[in-house]
């Protein structure tokens, strides 16, 4: 297949002991385009690997890095149960809590709550895990002619601010 590609499938996602964490059927399938970022990178990878035919079956393992990163212990934080405006805090809770650099909103799960403070896992809940997939392909819809993937976006974005005096910055994207 080529970046682009418009993919329909079906998928089980497990872990390494079996459980599922993600599923879609043929009712309820996954639809994505290749190349816009859409998945994460050893899953996109494993179907850009395919043929593209429909009813084809693939069964692939990704790694930790290749999915949701490792998982960081300087990403575990405790914070005094007084500055949570969320009062109905029970630990494996996943909520929302404002970032202490920009503000932004990122997802926290609770995994204590004890003597005044609660302690959130801000890592992706499938941070350090291989994930065993099986997917089956429903149908594959050809890139458009004029398709240009999300990394060509990113980079002519970057081009353009620089042109128009914007952050020259290594890291802006």
């Amino acid at each position: 297949m080529e970046l682009g590609t418009t993919v329909t499938l079906a998928y089980t996602g497990t872990l390494e002991d079996g459980s599922v964490f993600g599923c879609a059927t043929a009712d309820a399938p996954l639809v994505f385009q290749t190349g816009m970022d859409m998945t994460i990178d050893g899953f996109e990878r494993a179907i850009l690997e395919m043929e593209g035919t429909p009813g084809e079956k693939k069964a692939f393992t990704v790694s930790e890095y290749d999915g949701y990163g490792e998982y960081l212990e300087d990403y575990v934080t405790t914070i005094p149960e007084e500055q949570i405006p969320a009062r109905d805090i029970a630990v494996g809770k996943r909520i929302w809590l404002a970032s202490g650099e920009d503000g932004a909103p990122m997802p926290a799960t609770v995994i204590a709550v004890k003597d005044g403070s609660v302690t959130f896992d801000l890592n992706h809940p499938l941070a350090g895990k291989t994930l065993a997939f099986e997917v089956e392909l429903i149908s594959v819809e050809a890139a458009p002619a004029d398709f240009v993937s999300a990394a060509e976006k990113a980079r002519h974005l970057k081009e353009q601010s620089k042109l128009l005096g914007g952050d020259q910055a290594s890291d802006y994207r």
